[in-house]
């Protein structure tokens, strides 16, 4: 009721604790969607003493209350934030302690063995061993790997999450940007029948089948006096040498077959580890079919139909590891870093017992690995972190 008035009809629904979202007693007001009537609900609530949340804040109260960990409260971020069904379903296994579970088991490992070691500084002078020197050694050889292996797919998993990366690279006026704007469906880059349209990089995101990918437009790849020009083709060497995956476009009605070859092989020779798809370009434009000249090509143009480049992309990312094919993937560069720095911790308590050192020096090691795997979860976490990764949610989540 505002001033005697019914202002609305509203439907209420109550999530009891400990079974609500953040393990809180809660009720959800759902009104109808007019600005007036819930710019005008809101004041009431307001002057009743309600306050509004905090970018973050529900998921930071679930935090806090044990319903989620660190890893998982970010994974709903990512999950909100996700443009691609790859991207959706590695935010939601994480979200469901896909990272957590498996970490949990890694420092119980470890938690066990540092406990004997630190039981042994209390009875120093007698001497004596509660924790066995080849089975932490192995223990810490073990978990090296793992760890190791797990850093390995940070380069998938963030590119599952912001984009798999996707060069494409050719001779000037080989019909680069208008794939790009093909790809996009508008008109990003400028087309023209002049060569060297494009001096600079054109990153832009677009979806293909269940994929993000972080396609890259880059200048022709030729010899040139113009300066600008110049440092155009040294940008598209850069990008070329980074890359995992390489459309290399050819326009056969320009190109011969020997020049063609020898900038395919220039740009192996630059990304020797790279994935190269060859494109024959405007192949709605010929006049006779080149196909016999670039075999296993894919031809492309303004209509052709991109399922058969769809199908080669697959196969190269299967070929260059970008499969989602794995329980446990890294995304969140936060994790990376810890996991990067619990390694360090391992690997110096690994080279003390190598060593002979002393088990407090040992301890000190094994405790600093134990602190990085627990800031991941959050089971050891700092005020100023929390604040870093909850303000980036939106509100009301």
């Amino acid at each position: 009721m505002i001033n005697g008035e019914v202002l609305d009809e509203v439907i209420a629904l109550w999530f009891p604790a400990p079974h609500s979202y953040t393990g809180e007693e809660v009720i959800e007001l759902s009104f109808h969607g007019s600005s007036y009537i819930l710019d005008t609900a809101l004041d009431c609530l307001i002057q009743g003493g309600a306050e509004l949340a905090k970018p973050g804040e529900f998921t930071q109260r679930a935090f806090f209350n044990g319903k989620l960990d660190l890893s998982q409260a970010e994974a709903v971020g990512d999950l909100i934030a996700s443009e691609s069904a790859s991207s959706h379903h590695l935010a939601l296994r994480q979200m469901r302690g896909s990272i957590s579970k498996h970490l949990q088991h890694l420092r119980q490992q470890l938690i066990d063995f540092a406990a004997l070691i630190e039981l042994e500084l209390d009875f120093v002078e007698e001497d004596v061993e509660f924790a066995q020197r080849p089975e932490l050694m192995k223990l810490l050889t073990d978990l090296e790997v793992e760890i190791e292996r797990m850093l390995k797919t940070f380069r998938l998993g963030r590119a599952i999450k912001e984009g798999i990366p996707l060069v494409l690279a050719g001779a000037p006026n080989a019909g680069k940007s208008s794939l790009l704007n093909r790809f996009l469906q508008e008109d990003r880059a400028i087309v023209t029948e002049i060569p060297g349209t494009t001096r600079d990089t054109i990153e832009e995101k677009f979806k293909l089948g269940e994929h993000l990918f972080r396609l890259i437009d880059t200048a022709g790849l030729h010899e040139s006096a113009d300066r600008v020009e110049q440092l155009g083709i040294q940008k598209t060497w850069e990008k070329v040498a980074e890359a995992q995956i390489i459309l290399y476009l050819i326009d056969p009605m320009v190109s011969d077959a020997e020049s063609a070859q020898t900038l395919r092989q220039a740009i192996e020779n630059h990304a020797p580890n790279a994935q190269i798809i060859t494109l024959l370009s405007k192949s709605d434009l010929w006049a006779s079919d080149f196909t016999a000249l670039w075999p296993k090509s894919v031809k492309v143009g303004l209509h052709v139909d991109l399922t058969d480049l769809e199908s080669k992309l697959n196969e190269a990312m299967e070929e260059a590891g970008w499969t989602d094919s794995q329980e446990v993937l890294i995304a969140n560069i936060r994790h990376a870093d810890a996991l990067r720095k619990a390694l360090q911790s391992l690997q110096r308590a690994h080279d003390g017992l190598s060593g002979g050192l002393s088990g407090e020096l040992v301890a000190y090691d094994l405790r600093e690995a134990l602190q990085h795997l627990g800031s991941i979860t959050g089971e050891v976490v700092a005020d100023d972190l929390l604040s870093s990764v909850f303000s980036r949610f939106c509100i009301g989540k």
